[in-house]
């Protein structure tokens, strides 16, 4: 099936407004030409009902009638003046063998020409004068003003389709120039590929909307290089980090086949089951983070005791001596889950790296809820702070490292759901000596309330 041509943006908007300025003229141009007519034979006729009107008051008084006064330009106006019977008394100005019918030239002593009856302008009037009944008309011909209404319509008949024309001509070059920088941008953001996303489109400095859509794809790039960035890291040091155990695994295998006999294989199996803890342990982990990363995976919040969730986690602290402040109740909302595995992360972490205590605070603090975790630990050094919730972060100097049992997602779990929660979380020193990892997230509306 062939497939239907359409007209490009170009063509469209050069049709609308060139049909859209053709009609608004063809409805002026009937405006202008119908008020127009409307005017000037209305002043006619306004006219001519003066000069009626005057010689009636001349006839009353006895006076003969005089010529017009009030004819407009160009427009030539005969008073009548006729008997009961139809005969014509007086004509103003003087014409012989004057008739009803007939009108004059624009010489008023020249002989009359008949002319239509829709040329001509009649107002009349019956007046009683000394000499009896009498009638008065006046005849205003619209010659002159029909030839200044033709002269008009055929300006406009020519002027309008110009004038059309000339609109649908710019109109179709004002386009074209505004579509420019969007054709470029096309061809830019068709050149971009999964390989080449750190290209970006090209920024026109016109300071409209064009200009303000591509800073906002340009951004929105900016959003797909940095998703597609973390990506391949998270992939590269997930397969990393998991090649670890299995290698081990492997390992112990093969020396077990090669060097060992049947007694040794109770050891090997205790090793194996260890590993295996790692592998399921880290496959969890990395489970967890990308679901807390991913905006687009459904989550049932609901309101929650913050205070009760860390008292339930307390049991990850199994090292350290605990020592536990809550102020009052503290409710949020959130996931109870993703709550609870914050809280656990942060207690095991502070309970890893603890020279022998962990203090828990739950209290309300400007209007949110505040979760802080300190430990008398060898503590994290100012520059490392924002590294600390990277992935499978490893700290320069080895003071908090995963050589001590974590895999170097659990902070970065933290983070995360902190943030989905629409919170946060921030490292700095604590009174103790060591750490203090504070989360801050926004109350519940009923606590609020």
């Amino acid at each position: 099936m062939r497939k239907r041509l359409r007209p490009t943006l170009r063509v469209t908007l050069t049709a609308l407004v060139t049909a859209a300025v053709g009609l608004a003229l063809a409805l002026a141009s009937v405006a202008l030409v119908t008020g127009m007519s409307h005017t000037l034979v209305g002043d006619v006729k306004a006219a001519a009902v003066r000069e009626v009107d005057r010689v009636t008051d001349e006839l009353a008084g006895g006076k003969p009638a005089t010529d017009p006064l009030y004819s407009p330009a160009d427009v030539v106006t005969v008073i009548r003046v006729e008997d009961e019977n139809g005969r014509v008394v007086q004509t103003v100005p003087e014409l012989p063998n004057a008739s009803p019918g007939d009108r004059p030239t624009a010489r008023p002593s020249g002989q009359p020409v008949r002319v239509p009856a829709d040329d001509l302008v009649v107002a009349s009037r019956k007046v009683v004068t000394p000499d009896g009944v009498r009638i008065v008309s006046a005849v205003s011909r619209l010659g002159p003003i029909s030839r200044s209404i033709d002269l008009v319509v055929r300006a406009l008949w020519v002027g309008t389709p110009l004038l059309t024309a000339f609109v649908g001509l710019l109109t179709w070059f004002a386009v074209d120039r505004a579509l420019r920088p969007i054709e470029a941008i096309r061809k830019r953001a068709e050149a971009i590929s999964h390989s080449t996303l750190g290209e970006r489109l090209p920024r026109p400095r016109t300071g409209d909307e064009v200009e303000r859509l591509t800073v906002t794809l340009n951004a929105m790039l900016d959003r797909l290089d940095e998703g597609a960035r973390r990506q391949r890291e998270f992939v590269s040091d997930a397969s990393h980090e998991l090649r670890t155990p299995l290698a081990a695994i492997r390992a112990e295998l093969e020396v077990s086949l090669a060097h060992r006999g049947a007694d040794d294989w109770q050891d090997v199996a205790g090793r194996l089951l260890e590993d295996h803890r790692r592998l399921d342990q880290l496959t969890g982990d990395l489970l967890m983070l990308a679901r807390t990363e991913d905006a687009t995976v459904s989550r049932r919040a609901e309101s929650v005791r913050l205070d009760e969730v860390v008292a339930g986690e307390l049991r990850a602290v199994s090292r350290a001596e605990v020592v536990v402040s809550v102020g009052q109740p503290v409710e949020v909302t959130g996931v109870v889950a993703e709550l609870a595995r914050l809280a656990r992360n942060l207690l095991d972490n502070a309970d890893r790296h603890a020279a022998g205590r962990v203090e828990v605070h739950v209290e309300l603090a400007g209007g949110r809820a505040v979760f802080s975790v300190d430990d008398d630990g060898p503590g994290i050094p100012v520059e490392q702070r924002a590294r600390v919730f990277e992935r499978f972060a490893r700290l320069g100097d080895g003071s908090r490292t995963r050589g001590d049992g974590g895999v170097g997602l659990g902070l970065a779990m933290v983070r995360g759901i902190a943030r989905r929660h629409g919170g946060d979380v921030t490292v700095t020193a604590s009174p103790l000596g060591g750490a203090r990892f504070e989360v801050q997230l926004p109350l519940s509306s009923a606590q609020v309330v």
